[in-house]
């Protein structure tokens, strides 16, 4: 685990390299953020690594996809049609990482160790609750909805239709529907910097009611049969 996280805190430094170079705007996102507040780093068996971004700066990054270093493999459905999700990711070409779900599979898509780059939407407070809706809605049909391309498209233009720079709450994207964020835009900006592995990574301005929309008693870890990890095969060159 610790070749692992110390692979996805390369990709991430690369990352964040890019980001300040074009002024782009990112945070810590879910678990990340998570051990960065409770652990100051990973949690100890946490084997992914998340950052959201705003919708602007997310679109900006697809543009600036070619200046990241060759070892890193910028994937979403453009430049891998056969995976899966539809938001991006960013790949280590030199290692792989299986899935348990991916087991005695024939997968067609890149499989390096990996961070998640998730899109977050700005809408209106008065759609919040529609928004919401919709969007635990998809969740509760994700599997059906996301494995047909067409249908997962169809839903994620209707969800990031209610995207607007003018609003006052942050949610996730159409393309992240099942990571769920539902916060006030003033709980994440301004954002301020967090330790996370002897480095310094933007996180939101109030990462405690932040974490605690997420997961509640987020201070408390879970029991030891409950801290299970992704993968099911994991190799470092």
């Amino acid at each position: 685990m610790k070749d692992f996280q110390k692979r996805m805190l390369e990709i991430l430094i690369e990352f964040d390299k890019l980001a300040k170079k074009h002024n782009l705007t990112y945070w810590l996102d879910h678990g990340t953020l998570l051990g960065a507040v409770r652990h100051k780093g990973f949690i100890s068996w946490d084997d992914d690594l998340d950052i959201s971004m705003p919708r602007e700066d997310y679109e900006k990054l697809k543009i600036l996809k070619n200046e990241l270093p060759g070892w890193i493999f910028f994937q979403n459905k453009n430049t891998d049609k056969n995976v899966p999700v539809h938001y991006i990711k960013l790949r280590d070409t030199n290692s792989i990482y299986i899935d348990k779900w991916e087991r005695n599979k024939n997968i067609k898509y890149h499989q390096g160790i990996f961070i998640d780059i998730f899109p977050i939407n700005c809408i209106n407070k008065k759609y919040a609750k529609i928004y919401k809706f919709l969007i635990n809605f998809a969740k509760f049909f994700s599997n059906r909805i996301l494995r047909i391309d067409f249908l997962a498209n169809i839903f994620i233009k209707i969800l990031n239709s209610f995207h607007t720079k003018k609003g006052n709450f942050y949610v996730s994207g159409g393309e992240c529907m099942h990571y769920v964020i539902h916060v006030p835009k003033e709980i994440v900006f301004p954002l301020k910097e967090i330790e996370f592995e002897g480095r310094f990574f933007p996180a939101p301005n109030n990462p405690d009611k932040y974490l605690k929309s997420i997961f509640g008693d987020y201070m408390k870890p879970p029991p030891k049969e409950k801290r299970k990890i992704h993968a099911y095969k994991i190799e470092v060159r």
